[in-house]
């Protein structure tokens, strides 16, 4: 039974990250000559997140929610399978193609469920440029960029 309880692992694995940032936060300052460290942000947020896991694991033990009742039906799984596989591949692709490309090419296979290939090609390309004019162009943060300087 406790295999199967979704809300135990949540919690533990919530737990397991408020246990990391609070660890990591002891490396840095909690207090500095103006004020605040940039320690003391992470450490209280790790300490809270923690304890709040603690509490969603003891309603998880009390009232198990079960892995069955919320994991999605063959069809929701695909769409999951596709989202991660389009993910390490724009991961992949980015630093060899650019961010246009790469992210048209994610944006394509995204959107290929709900229309034609061609307009969501054509969708994919317009938002992926719009998006590297608004990010590289106007607010000039750097994106990756292939031989074509796009």
């Amino acid at each position: 039974m406790i295999r199967e309880n979704a809300g135990l692992w949540a919690g533990l694995a919530i737990f397991v990250t408020a246990v990391v940032f609070t660890v990591y936060s002891l490396k840095y300052d909690f207090q500095t000559d103006t004020g605040p460290g940039p320690g003391l942000l992470p450490f209280w947020l790790g300490c809270v997140l923690g304890v709040l896991a603690i509490i969603f694991i003891i309603g998880s033990l009390r009232k198990p929610v079960l892995f069955r009742f919320i994991l999605p039906a063959k069809s929701g799984r695909k769409n999951i399978l596709v989202i991660i596989g389009s993910l390490l591949l724009v991961i992949c692709l980015m630093p060899v193609t650019g961010f246009v490309i790469a992210s048209t090419i994610f944006l394509w296979l995204l959107l290929l469920g709900g229309y034609r290939w061609y307009s969501s090609l054509g969708i994919a390309l317009v938002v992926s440029l719009f998006l590297f004019w608004v990010f590289g162009v106007l607010l000039k943060i750097p994106l990756p960029v292939n031989a074509f300087g796009w």
